[in-house]
């Protein structure tokens, strides 16, 4: 089988019954690729995974691309990316990192770099650098959230995916790498990382009536994770009546590989439970073309699912050995809970 055609395909979903998926608005339409044929039986998010798309994702030369996350409007996927200099290394996110738009008329690429959206303002609450982007739609208004500094966590909003974007003037949420789900009534939830005085990369959650807030933080801001798990880079939709987390496994507590991809689920979005020890991926990414790829890193996680809550995509940020990090989607053959 040729899984370049394959993906390459469109297809026409027969969609009987909504349900709310990841960040709000990230839904694919009706005419999403077709990944693979389906399986029967109980299936894991890693037996899902299949080949990532060689001349896929996003890549820019001179830059290094972090942090993606991917939201369809009309025919056209709009991937919302952080970027720095690559002359300055992977450290350099901390002084020159800025957000910037990509398109695609396929879910897997490859995405063509359109603008500079957002960049850091002086003398404003996001002065050092915009960072952690995710693009979420809540009713009319498109929502890309974002952090400054460690720990600070602020939006804009705008009327069109392509903007004016209006911002805020301070910080909404005292957490970094959100993750955000907007539910049916347009209230929100974010799952994301606060590092305590303890060094403790806890995760913990936020909840809101809306995107304007107030955001209140859930359960007094105790780690959410079971077993002391810490965690970077979560992402989240919703499938199976129940809250999905997949992020960075920091220390490798829940999978035994540090950074490796570990699943969590709740369904009350209080308490966590680990869906397996097994990673859902590691820096090893297997393509299309049967060659493979070790990267130094593999980190922030996207989780791309569709109308029914499936997930067909997955987007990882991805440093090689040589040159800089880029951004590598591999396809997902309908993934959804069975926990």
């Amino acid at each position: 089988m040729n899984l370049r055609k394959l993906y390459h395909r469109p297809t026409i979903l027969l969609v009987i019954v909504l349900t709310f998926v990841s960040h709000g608005g990230a839904a694919s339409s009706t005419n999403d690729a077709v990944v693979g044929p389906r399986q029967s039986g109980k299936r894991s998010f890693k037996d899902c995974l299949l080949p990532a798309v060689k001349d896929g994702g996003f890549s820019m030369g001179d830059y290094i691309l972090w942090c993606s996350s991917v939201i369809k409007v009309g025919d056209t996927y709009h991937m919302f990316a952080s970027r720095w200099p690559a002359q300055y290394g992977l450290g350099g996110w901390t002084t020159y990192s800025e957000c910037v738009r990509a398109t695609s008329t396929n879910l897997f690429g490859p995405y063509a770099f359109q603008e500079v959206v957002l960049q850091k303002r002086p003398g404003n609450w996001d002065n050092s650098r915009v960072h952690n982007v995710k693009i979420v739609k809540a009713g009319s208004k498109y929502v890309l959230y974002h952090i400054n500094s460690a720990n600070q966590t602020g939006y804009a909003v705008a009327d069109s995916v392509t903007g004016p974007w209006t911002r805020l003037d301070k910080f909404v949420m005292k957490v970094s790498n959100p993750a955000i789900l907007v539910k049916p009534d347009l209230s929100i939830y974010v799952f994301g990382r606060l590092r305590d005085a303890m060094q403790v990369n806890r995760g913990i959650a936020f909840t809101a009536p809306t995107y304007e807030g107030p955001y209140s933080l859930v359960n007094n801001g105790d780690n959410l994770l079971p077993n002391g798990g810490e965690l970077e880079d979560p992402t989240i939709w919703w499938a199976n009546n129940q809250y999905n987390i997949l992020l960075n496994d920091w220390k490798g507590k829940a999978t035994g590989i540090g950074k490796a991809g570990a699943q969590y689920y709740s369904k009350d979005g209080v308490h966590y439970e680990l869906m397996s020890h097994e990673p859902i991926f590691t820096k090893t990414v297997i393509y299309d073309d049967k060659t493979s790829e070790t990267f130094s890193r593999r980190e922030r996680p996207f989780v791309y699912a569709n109308e029914k809550g499936e997930v067909i995509a997955l987007f990882t940020a991805c440093l090689p050995k040589e040159g800089p990090a880029r951004v590598v989607v591999q396809p997902v053959d309908h993934y959804v809970p069975e926990n």
